[in-house]
């Protein structure tokens, strides 16, 4: 009695047979039927490669003209097989192939294919490409937890954003890139106001709520491009590429006015959320360091701070300090 294999007992799988030499492999074909498998055929070049892209195969088994990868035939078969995408195959070279030219189709890094002699037993077949699939499912679960580790690695835990590691290095990727191609590159620095209060009249607890809160606002006030990071306790970050002076002002602005409208509740404890703001920008010259544009960033946020918080405040390289928009400080 056929047992599906796990992974698929939820809908037969489908196997690509691409029979390209007109191979009598009909047993093969309802061996795999026996088995459960949906098989789908083909003996044409131009339609094997649109069941490849169209029908979602889970394995192919391909019986080509040539063993040469760089032929018509296999760079239009590769473009919808392991390693391209995930569909393991297994390939019938005639009785007088050179089977040494098996290795320039199995060279690509993460290629999962096999081979068999003709004439083929089925059983083999299918047992064949049923370890290639276990294999790709170990592989696929292990890049899972690969980026799952590497998320855990680059995200603040409390507010899901980027953490402080991740944002000095993307800000040093931004900054280059800036320096090499002139794109203009913003830069947001902010505090939560009056953080240590909230802390010490209500609870850890409901401080780590305004800093979630705070972490929201700001994914919502970004595009997917931007990145906004916790980068210490109650300090965030936003680092906005391809973005002006005048813009990133614009982005701290409607920041601000985010969390003058949300309000944090627990039980007893409620608290609006207050943030000082400040900004800066680099144009490619005049700063030769991502420190420095951090630290033009800052002064303005420690501006604003002075200026009695819940501002916003730039720096202006011009006047070599920091101002609020359309006046000075």
């Amino acid at each position: 009695m056929f047992q599906p294999e796990p992974g698929f007992a939820d809908r037969p799988r489908r196997l690509a047979l691409l029979n390209h030499r007109g191979e009598a492999l009909d047993a093969l074909r309802s061996g795999f039927q026996e088995r459960g498998w949906t098989v789908l055929s083909s003996e044409r070049l131009d339609r094997s490669a649109r069941l490849l892209a169209e029908e979602d195969p889970d394995a192919a088994v391909v019986a080509p003209l040539t063993l040469d990868p760089g032929t018509l035939e296999w760079e239009l078969l590769t473009a919808g097989l392991s390693p391209t995408r995930p569909v393991p195959w297994l390939v019938l070279p005639w009785p007088a192939a050179p089977i040494h030219a098996l290795g320039g189709l199995f060279r690509p890094s993460g290629t999962l294919a096999d081979w068999l002699s003709l004439p083929v037993s089925p059983a083999e077949a299918a047992a064949r490409l049923g370890n290639l699939l276990r294999l790709q499912g170990l592989v696929a679960a292990e890049r899972a937890r690969s980026a799952e580790l590497e998320g855990q690695l680059i995200t603040d835990h409390k507010t899901g954003l980027a953490n402080d590691r991740h944002f000095r290095d993307r800000l040093e990727q931004e900054f280059e890139r800036t320096r090499r191609h002139g794109s203009p590159l913003g830069l947001i620095l902010l505090d939560l106001d009056d953080f240590k209060r909230l802390n010490d009249e209500a609870s850890y607890e409901f401080g780590d709520l305004a800093l979630r809160a705070v972490g929201r606002i700001l994914r919502r006030s970004v595009r997917a491009i931007d990145i906004p990071a916790r980068i210490g306790g109650d300090e965030f970050a936003v680092l906005l590429p391809n973005t002006t002076l005048e813009e990133a002002v614009g982005v701290a602005e409607r920041i601000l006015a985010a969390a003058g409208r949300s309000r944090v509740e627990e039980g007893p404890h409620a608290a609006d959320l207050r943030l000082s703001l400040g900004v800066a920008g680099f144009t490619g010259h005049g700063l030769e360091q991502p420190r420095e544009l951090f630290l033009r960033a800052n002064e303005a946020l420690e501006e604003a701070k002075r200026s009695g918080k819940g501002k916003v405040r730039f720096s202006d390289p011009r006047r070599r300090r920091s101002r609020s928009r359309g006046a000075e400080t």
